[in-house]
């Protein structure tokens, strides 16, 4: 560790890094009702204005309720747990990049807002048998938000990105999708077992809505307010089923 005099400009000192980076990464699993299983900083001498540290933590969980099944054309996927807002707007790219004094002023939005009661809750609702049973996939909302999270779990998407729940009104058609936070999840079931799967949310007293459509056809296709403002293959060629027309 330098000495405070050679702080970099604009930069926390070293000091108040290594002393506050493991306490606040174990004081919001503490919040979710996770303990911290590990945390290790990585050391190293051009880590100057930054630390690396890595967390983990484990969880077990019974053969039987551990489902694994593809995403049918049909199923629906359902958008479950915190609501959209204005934070978290690339924030995985953002904690990445070089960052200067301006930061403080333009970054702000890449930071996202924590809600651990309602992550709590979706751990609470995904512990139960009957509902993991119910489960064709999942994703969590990490880098890239709606767009990625949806669009991971089956090449053909038809997503209504209107309705997304939001927490604040001003938001563009194709910042909605991008925005990325912890406490929401995509879930795929079977169009039989939407219902039941949101009759379980609210006992949770977790909003969850069906969002996505999966499709026949190898395209992510998303829609605002009727209109299609993203139409894209999803098809690679020789995987798929592809053929030269889905490269259109």
């Amino acid at each position: 560790t330098v000495s405070v005099k050679e702080t970099l400009k604009g930069k926390l000192p070293q000091k108040k890094l290594v002393r506050s980076a493991a306490h606040g990464y174990s004081s919001y699993g503490n919040q979710i009702g996770l303990a911290t299983g590990a945390v290790k900083e990585i050391y190293h001498p051009d880590y100057v204005a930054k630390r690396m540290e890595i967390g983990a933590v484990m969880g077990a969980a019974p053969r039987r309720a551990v489902i694994r099944e593809n995403s049918d054309p049909g199923d629906i996927i359902i958008l479950l747990g915190g609501r959209t807002g204005r934070d978290g707007i690339g924030g995985a790219t953002g904690s990445s990049k070089v960052h200067t004094e301006a930061s403080i002023e333009v970054c702000g939005a890449e930071v996202q807002k924590g809600n651990a009661p309602t992550e709590r809750k979706i751990q609470r609702m995904f512990r139960r048998e009957e509902v993991s049973h119910i489960i064709k996939k999942c994703n969590d909302f990490g880098a890239g938000g709606v767009s990625v999270a949806i669009g991971e779990l089956a090449p053909g998407l038809q997503i209504a990105s209107t309705r997304f729940r939001k927490n604040t009104q001003v938001l563009t058609a194709l910042r909605s999708p991008s925005l990325e936070s912890q406490e929401r999840m995509a879930v795929v079931v079977d169009p039989k077992d939407v219902d039941t799967f949101l009759k379980f949310a609210n006992e949770e007293n977790l909003e969850a809505i069906p969002v996505a459509v999966v499709t026949e056809e190898p395209r992510l296709v998303l829609n605002w307010r009727g209109k299609e403002i993203v139409n894209i293959s999803r098809c690679i060629p020789g995987y798929q089923r592809c053929t030269s027309g889905d490269l259109r």
